[in-house]
């Protein structure tokens, strides 16, 4: 005996497959499956049903079955002969040629706890850095608007933007490094360490320039704070020319 399986998912997607006994096995206790288009299970069960039923109405058998069942009888099917035969020649499928399986909803869904601890701890470790982030960057600002008139102070917002970069090291965003770094270059203009300060406004220039759609504030930032830097040159070569007068 021969039976075809019908699966249709949650959006009425058909899947057939036909549970046929080998043809070269006399003793028919092995069931092969294979996966049949709309098209085959059309000719193959018109063709049985004129052949044995005289054109008769094809007798369907049909079973809700949730997901989680699905799997497992489907795993079963396609791995085990017995699990087929059985099925095969069941009594409850006697003269069916067509079992009809709609996947339904599970009455209660399955959670995966140890998935859901770790997507739970990566989600609060994302709550608690952004919460330290905003703080250092409010004292780091403040540190940073103090370093125009003291320099222990800018040296201070130059020790808060080196935390700020180790964090967005250890989280791997390269937006949040190259921040920064640029807020790190403001404590050395500051400072007077311009040369450093500069080589830094460059290499995150070129960067910002390659990733300008993905964030274009990296952009104005950077000219902000070279032209900050072109004014602390001015003002040191004024000093240098006012020395050798």
């Amino acid at each position: 005996m021969q039976l075809f399986i019908c699966i249709s998912d949650y959006w009425e997607k058909r899947t057939y497959y036909q549970l046929q006994p080998e043809e070269n096995n006399n003793k028919s206790s092995n069931v092969e499956i294979n996966v049949l288009t709309k098209n085959d299970i059309r000719k193959q069960i018109t063709t049985t049903a004129l052949a044995e039923q005289r054109c008769r109405t094809l007798r369907r058998c049909r079973i809700d079955i949730d997901g989680i069942a699905f799997y497992y009888l489907l795993k079963e099917l396609l791995h085990f002969k017995e699990y087929r035969r059985i099925l095969c020649c069941h009594p409850a499928l006697k003269d069916t040629q067509l079992l009809w399986l709609q996947i339904v909803p599970p009455a209660k869904e399955i959670i995966d706890y140890r998935w859901n601890r770790m997507l739970a701890r990566k989600l609060w470790e994302k709550i608690e850095t952004d919460y330290l982030m905003s703080w250092l960057s409010t004292l780091g600002g403040g540190y940073s608007a103090l370093g125009e008139q003291f320099s222990e102070c800018a040296q201070v917002a130059g020790k808060i933007s080196r935390k700020q970069l180790r964090i967005g090291i250890q989280l791997g965003d390269p937006f949040l490094q190259s921040r920064c770094l640029l807020y790190y270059s403001i404590s050395l203009i500051q400072i007077g360490r311009l040369r450093t300060a500069k080589y830094i406004i460059r290499s995150q220039y070129a960067f910002a320039r390659a990733n300008e759609e993905m964030d274009s504030r990296l952009v104005k930032m950077c000219k902000g704070i070279w032209l900050r830097l072109q004014y602390e040159y001015g003002l040191r070569m004024k000093k240098k020319g006012r020395a050798i007068a």
